[in-house]
């Protein structure tokens, strides 16, 4: 019998400023360390977990819903089936997952905070209270090694975690997370700093981290060049020098545009020049690159110039604030 009747999890997306690319395990496991500078957001992904009346029966609801389901086997999303085998969860349970922002092949870790937000769900389900390092960790496993799905593991831990950290991974996989320095009226000006864009596509990460590990090994002065902005883009957001900041999210775009083709396009470009031209300090594509949303780093009298500038290109502005809690349960009973 579960230890709970019904638990709500919510799990936050990821913004990473910095350094993303150096945590991919063919880069870092040969020539790391990686690191990254991610953070929450907060905005993410609601798991509720409750009883099946049923208790032979399994039920998944996402934009699909699985019904009557009698085994693991037979549910095809990935990482709810393979969170339920990892905890050994049979049947007899409803998990219905519920987003705040676009998520599929966006760029902001939806896949791996979903993975969180199951796996923490179904820990309080059964009565077991776990950390975040135990939840990052778990849905690495799950996503990189059962399901081996290409990828880094930065998405896990900022969902897992929150707030704004300096990520790093070392050869031996192992992950260490420093959380940066910045009191609530600094994370306050930072937040009055952030805007979000979303370009409409939507497309698969799979596809171009897989082009992207490929040649690795010819970009390695471009990789290396990533770790160390990730270090400088710590100590810059510490300081809150936002004119650095800028500049060193703007180095790492146009570095990471470098590592294989597909990552950019025309339109794109386009709107990160406008962007600058109407005042943005810097800025990046989110996630592996193609589409998915384009943040920046604006000072808040040029933001309506911004805005107007890329909702003139078709590119829908949406509202950002960082997240310090990481993944949380919001409700059980």
């Amino acid at each position: 019998m579960p230890g709970k009747v019904a638990v709500v999890s919510k799990t936050p997306f990821r913004l990473t400023f910095a350094g993303g690319g150096t945590d991919l395990p063919e880069y870092y496991r040969t020539h790391g360390p990686g690191a990254c500078v991610a953070g929450a957001m907060d905005k993410g992904i609601f798991v509720f977990v409750v009883e099946n009346f049923n208790a032979d029966e399994i039920r998944v609801s996402y934009r699909i819903t699985e019904d009557a389901k009698r085994s693991i086997d037979e549910i095809a999303h990935n990482s709810i089936r393979e969170a339920m085998r990892f905890l050994r969860i049979p049947s007899g349970v409803q998990i219905i997952t519920a987003t705040q922002m676009p998520s599929k092949g966006t760029g902001i870790g939806s896949s791996s905070s979903c993975a969180v937000g199951v796996l923490h769900a179904l820990h309080v389900w059964k009565g077991e209270r776990v950390g975040p390092r135990q939840l990052a960790r778990e849905a690495v496993r799950i996503e990189r090694e059962v399901l081996g799905e290409r990828g880094g593991i930065q998405d896990q831990y900022a969902a897992a975690y929150g707030g704004l950290n300096l990520i790093q991974v070392e050869r031996d996989g192992g992950v260490s997370v420093q959380s940066l320095t910045v009191d609530h009226d600094a994370l306050e000006t930072l937040n009055e700093h952030l805007m979000l864009f979303f370009t409409g596509i939507e497309r698969s990460s799979g596809e171009i981290h897989a082009q992207q590990v490929s040649e690795i090994e010819q970009h390695l002065e471009e990789y290396d060049r990533m770790r160390s902005i990730a270090l400088s883009t710590a100590k810059a957001i510490e300081a809150l020098d936002f004119p650095e900041i800028g500049r060193l999210m703007d180095e790492n775009w146009r570095l990471k545009k470098q590592l294989t083709g597909g990552i950019s396009n025309r339109r794109i470009d386009r709107a990160h020049e406008l962007a600058a031209r109407e005042g943005a300090m810097g800025g990046k594509l989110l996630g592996a690159g193609g589409g998915g949303f384009l943040f920046f780093l604006v000072p808040p009298g040029r933001q309506p110039d911004v805005r107007r500038a890329l909702e003139r290109l078709g590119f829908a502005a949406k509202s950002v604030r960082l997240d310090i809690t990481g993944s949380t349960i919001v409700h059980e009973e």
